[in-house]
């Protein structure tokens, strides 16, 4: 006669973790890594770390609450890029800085939707502001200039976040380049000369070209703005 199996004792099975405020936080995180913001619902997220949704309110009020703490997480992973030594090297470290927060935001999918709708009051954000402020103060930006900046920063790097987030959520990775540029090469050039001459130029640009752009004319503008000209 074979003796009965022995049971599995609950002491060998690993313990939980146990509930934090940093679990939650990685948990929904993973999860707009995974499958965008929209996915995110409390209790989506109590089932990442093993508990009921109820357990989360304990943490986070709401998700529109989680959310924000999630926003602030990124942004504390943004890489912060100092100035060198010379005159102009705080508009390469802000450009920098500018860059790896948009590269951020779009490792999460949709979280730009939450920065453009929301004030940042949190650790993450004020570090990115502090860092965008002492910055643009060595570059010589007057103070209530480099306020609004941070501002206008912020939204710029999120909608660009966003636009890409949307696109890939279309499909649109490019291939779909030749279609536009053939409807600009037809536009009526009566009606509409300089786009019909300009087809190439205005779809040629990629994606990185037209960013860096931007955050070109937006940093002169930064620098520039309120001078008066001879």
């Amino acid at each position: 006669m074979s003796s009965p199996a022995e049971p599995v004792s609950r002491r060998a099975r690993p313990a939980k973790a146990p509930l934090s405020r940093q679990s939650i936080l990685e948990a929904a995180m993973a999860l707009i890594r995974e499958n965008g913001v929209d996915a995110v619902s409390l209790r989506h997220v109590a089932a990442r770390v093993e508990t009921g949704p109820a357990s989360l309110y304990a943490y986070f009020d709401n998700r529109d609450i989680l959310l924000e703490h999630v926003l602030d997480a990124a942004y504390a992973e943004v890489s912060l890029v100092d100035a060198t030594g010379d005159g102009r090297g705080w508009r390469d470290a802000l450009a920098g800085t500018i860059v790896h927060t948009i590269e951020t935001l779009e490792t999460y999918p949709g979280l730009g939707t939450i920065a453009l709708g929301s004030i940042p009051v949190l650790p993450g954000a004020f570090r990115l502001a502090e860092h965008e402020l002492a910055l643009m103060e060595a570059g010589g930006v007057p103070a209530d200039r480099a306020a609004l900046a941070v501002d206008l920063i912020a939204q710029f790097a999120a909608s660009t976040a966003v636009e890409r987030t949307v696109r890939l959520s279309r499909g649109d990775v490019g291939d779909d380049r030749e279609h536009v540029l053939t409807a600009y090469e037809r536009a009526d050039a009566e009606r509409f000369p300089h786009v019909a001459r300009s087809a190439s130029l205005l779809t040629g640009p990629d994606d990185s070209a037209r960013r860096d752009f931007a955050i070109d004319v937006l940093l002169t503008g930064i620098e520039r703005a309120g001078v008066r000209r001879a």
